[in-house]
């Protein structure tokens, strides 16, 4: 039967009646194949269809990328150096032995008349302060104390450092909240002794306090703007790199006559990218540094960026048709060699949809496809065999119900029959066959109900004793049953014939069918049932008792059986314990949990007939 195409149907109505239209449904290979040619179709368009757009603006925004790339090394290195003016704040601000040093040399100094200096507080700080300029290239750092004191890691010899109190931005500053940080940005070098070489610097300061509710301390760090125009030179080759402040300034050039211009004053903006500046047009491209307010600004000359790609579009649009319409040929050939198992496997889930459990899709490999088909293969032979085991159960099954009715007798007229035998002996005064006759009705009533599977302590002990009797009466030997249970242990529950088959392997192999003593003792030990049976036979040797312990059959049931049965009722851990030694009998300890998860005694009932 040929596979169903699945169909979407559409209804519409045409003249009077309603008319259906169905439209085949694509399968999953053409899915597959659509979908993959139309990834591949979708951004070759889409890159045809920008090229063709952005052509005519290829020459800027090939200029603004370069001049975006040299602009990412300059900010890289242009914000190490101030992360480390802002490491060398932290340093000072944060440092709980810096601020105790500086604590002491602010009260040495307000204390003392004339004003002293703590040359140990000064001596430890100048190390502080000469380990945090260490690294990042040459830093000027100035602490200003609320007394006056100046902390520096300079010499300020023939520097008029009182200068710096008349500056507008310190007073501002120091009238600021705590933790301010300004960006002071370009000033002239206030050291004399640099100022030939470095006439200018690059300053950042930030308030501080040293006790709580004081007045604000100062700390101004400052870099020689060389620094920053080492880095744009060193990174920008074209175009023309600066470092701008908020409010226009120049802070750093490349050129370095350009340092503290005003951008705004010297350049005519024409738009968003070109600007005229000094009588040539530039691309201009502005970047916004990681750490603080400035931002680094390129002008590359339009002059520099020559070549146009003309050809550009032509050229892309052949390579992506011709790369198209390859990719697409070898995409289909792969895709349906890719999707042959999935298509076979398809087919056969048809078949067996149908009924039909002897297809097979033989898909194999070591890929996701190959385990996916091994899998459902071995799947419908799994379900065939399970067919064949219900079919067999249920004839097993049929077949046990006929040997059940055929072999069914009434038990209850065994009991009577044996009844009527007892009372027949015990009218002629024959009180030991009477008792014995007795014992076996208990224990063939026990043996025949099997209506509960656990039954009560007592009624299993009583069970024993019937036993007992009928085992001395058939040997003619006298061993003696002794119980000690616990009171608390008499209506806990054990699984039946628990006990039996222990008794009659103390009775013929313990005690070798001779006189003796058989105890059985019963306690409870916090959550679990302790059942002992000792003999007072001929006991085991070692190697014996192993051979035991490791399943070795002995008699009837067995002690093996007995414990596997335990241990598939209650589990693992519980189970039963053999001590023995030659000459001191056998004793064995049972091990179950109180109630096992079953009904107590007092609800089962008792199971006698």
């Amino acid at each position: 039967m040929p596979a169903r195409l699945p169909f979407f149907a559409i209804v519409h109505q045409a003249g009077g009646g309603d008319e259906v239209m169905k439209i085949p449904v694509l399968g999953w290979r053409q899915k597959l194949i659509v979908t993959s040619l139309l990834c591949l179709v979708l951004p070759s368009l889409i890159t045809l269809i920008l090229t063709g757009v952005y052509t005519k603006d290829e020459l800027r925004s090939k200029a603004s990328a370069k001049a975006e790339q040299a602009m990412g090394v300059a900010d890289l290195y242009v914000s190490n150096l101030i992360r480390d003016m802002i490491n060398a704040f932290n340093g000072i601000q944060y440092d709980s032995e810096m601020i105790t040093y500086l604590r002491v040399a602010y009260n040495k100094y307000s204390s003392s008349e004339p004003h002293d200096i703590d040359f140990f507080s000064y001596k430890q700080i100048a190390e502080k302060l000469d380990h945090l300029s260490f690294f990042g290239g040459q830093t000027y750092i100035t602490i200003m104390l609320p007394n006056g004191l100046l902390i520096t890691n300079y010499s300020t010899y023939n520097n008029d450092m009182s200068s710096l109190y008349g500056q507008g931005w310190v007073r501002q500053l120091l009238e600021s909240p705590v933790n301010t940080t300004f960006w002071t940005g370009l000033q002239p070098n206030y050291i004399r002794l640099d100022a030939d070489r470095n006439p200018n610097l690059v300053t950042i300061a930030r308030t501080f306090q040293l006790y709580a509710n004081s007045p604000n301390a100062l700390i101004i760090l400052s870099k020689p703007e060389e620094q920053f125009r080492q880095v744009f030179a060193q990174y920008a080759a074209d175009p023309l790199l600066m470092l701008v402040d908020p409010g226009g300034t120049i802070i750093s050039h490349t050129d370095k006559d350009q340092v503290g211009l005003q951008l705004r004053d010297t350049m005519q903006e024409t738009d968003s990218d070109v600007v005229k500046w000094q009588g040539q047009e530039y691309i201009s491209t502005t970047r916004t540094l990681s750490y603080g307010v400035w931002s680094l600004r390129s002008l590359t000359p339009s002059r520099s960026v020559t070549a146009r790609i003309s050809n550009l579009f032509n050229y892309v649009s052949i390579l992506q048709i011709l790369f198209f319409l390859l990719f697409s040929l070898v995409l289909f050939y792969l895709l349906r060699q890719l999707t042959k198992p999935i298509m076979r496997l398809s087919r056969t889930a048809s078949k067996v949809e149908m009924g039909d459990l002897n297809v097979r899709s033989h898909v194999s490999g070591d890929d996701e496809i190959g385990h996916l088909g091994l899998a459902f293969d071995r799947m419908l032979d799994q379900v065939k065999a399970m067919i064949r085991q219900v079919e067999t159960e249920q004839n097993r099954k049929r077949m046990a119900e006929l040997e059940l009715l055929q072999a069914q007798i009434n038990p209850h007229f065994l009991f009577n029959t044996l009844n009527s035998i007892r009372l027949h002996a015990l009218l002629k005064e024959e009180e030991e066959i009477a008792a014995t006759i007795g014992s076996l009705s208990t224990l063939l009533r026990m043996t025949i109900n099997r209506n509960n599977e656990f039954v009560p302590l007592h009624e299993e002990v009583d069970t024993v004793e019937q036993y007992m009797r009928l085992m001395n009466f058939r040997h003619q030997d006298h061993v003696r049953l002794t119980t000690n249970l616990a009171s608390d242990t008499l209506l806990e529950c054990i699984p039946r014939f628990t006990l039996q088959p222990l008794i009659e392997n103390a009775y013929i192999h313990g005690l070798q069918q001779k006189n003796g003593e058989i105890s059985i003792s019963a306690w409870r030990r916090a959550h679990l049932l302790v059942i002992r049976i000792a003999d007072d036979g001929v006991g085991m040797t070692a190697s014996k008792l192993l051979e035991v312990r490791q399943g070795s059959p002995i008699s009837g049931i067995g002690i093996k059986n007995v414990n596997e049965r335990l241990k598939i009722i209650y589990g693992e851990p519980y189970g039963m314990e053999l001590e023995s030694a030659p000459g001191q009998g056998l004793a064995i300890t049972l091990t179950i949990p109180l109630n096992g998860g079953k009904e107590s005694a007092h609800v089962q009932g008792h199971t006698g007939g």
